[in-house]
């Protein structure tokens, strides 16, 4: 299945986007103000099922925030079969990983029904550092809590399972 880069569609304003954002789980963590001003570097994006938001070794460079419908995250073994890890749901976030330390993605994103996403390309980020700084700090303490609970998870379950 191919992959497209998320591009940019004619519709709705930098509020409508704020609102949107705003519903996100990452929206509970910031002023209105703030909100207005992600909001302001953002840009929606939609995939029908089964289309590939991502895949494993793209060179992205953005994160996202689902908007609505659900993404599946998947990953290829050595036998070139698919298994998904996790099951995304509406305002959540994807694609932190390879945003913040620009390696390879990691695993494959798949739209699971028709898919709506709020978009941050990485050089908008900049952006948003450059312009308003406390923003910006703001957001990279919440991707870094993220990755950091997504660890103790993994080495949670790492611990745990059978040898």
């Amino acid at each position: 299945m191919r992959t497209r880069a998320p591009q940019k569609e004619p519709g709705p304003s930098t509020a409508q986007l704020a609102d949107l954002f705003d519903g996100t789980k990452w929206g509970e963590d910031f002023s209105r103000e703030e909100v207005d001003i992600i909001a302001s570097h953002l840009h929606l994006a939609t995939f029908s099922d089964r289309e590939n938001v991502f895949r494993e070794g793209d060179r992205q460079d953005f994160m996202a925030f689902i908007v609505s419908g659900m993404v599946d995250i998947v990953k290829e073994s050595g036998d070139a079969t698919e298994s998904v890890v996790i099951t995304l749901h509406p305002r959540t976030h994807l694609g932190e990983m390879a945003f913040v330390d620009g390696e390879p993605r990691s695993a494959t994103a798949r739209a699971k029904g028709d898919v709506t996403l709020l978009v941050l390309p990485k050089e908008q980020f900049r952006a948003i550092l450059k312009d308003h700084p406390e923003v910006g700090i703001k957001m990279l303490m919440k991707i870094a809590r993220l990755l950091s609970r997504r660890l103790r998870q993994t080495t949670g379950r790492l611990v745990c399972a059978p040898l």
